[in-house]
């Protein structure tokens, strides 16, 4: 069995989520409320988050060749990763609004902050790609849990062990490789 798909799933999503809003966010509620119900919250909202992706990338693969599908998936990835270059997220964030159920709110907050995200998208564009949506999945999901597990267990000493600067720029150059591995045709 060829478990490319996990790996690389596994890996561009796990850079692409350091020091994103997302790990943000987990940082600042699991800094605050139980971190059992913040981990359940995070991990429902991205199994839902990442199912619903991979169920559309799957989907693609039957109605868009495949060979364009890669030249798609390709650009995307330059494009997040230009987009991560650019973006102004930093450490300081401040995200530790009150709330009344730590579950609810993570599984809310997250889910919202993931819809229509480069994670999800991500998704959709290497599920297409691969045509190998379980690993796809498995591969993001394990990733999102890790960074999670990172965030609520370092909390803010991650940004103090590695730049987020240097985080996202790690990030944003393996996005455009892939993507332009994938524009390649490789």
């Amino acid at each position: 069995m060829d478990f490319t798909p996990l790996i690389s799933t596994f890996a561009l999503i796990a850079l692409a989520e350091l020091g994103d809003k997302t790990q943000l966010t987990v940082i600042a509620l699991s800094a605050r409320y139980d971190r059992k119900k913040v981990f359940s919250g995070v991990v429902l909202a991205f199994v839902l988050v990442t199912g619903l992706g991979v169920l559309v990338g799957e989907g693609l693969l039957k109605i868009i060749p495949e060979h364009m599908i890669k030249i798609i998936a390709g650009i995307m990835f330059v494009v997040f990763g230009i987009w991560m270059l650019l973006s102004k997220e930093n450490c300081e964030k401040e995200e530790n609004p009150r709330v009344l159920n730590p579950f609810i709110s993570t599984f809310s907050m997250i889910s919202l902050a993931e819809m229509g995200d480069k994670t999800q998208l991500t998704a959709i564009t290497l599920s297409a790609k691969y045509d190998s949506p379980y690993l796809v999945f498995l591969g993001a999901v394990f990733a999102l849990v890790m960074i999670s597990l990172l965030g609520i267990f370092a909390g803010r000493k991650l940004c103090e062990i590695a730049p987020l600067a240097k985080i996202k720029l790690g990030a944003a150059v393996m996005f455009i490789f892939f993507g332009i591995m994938f524009i390649a045709g490789y």
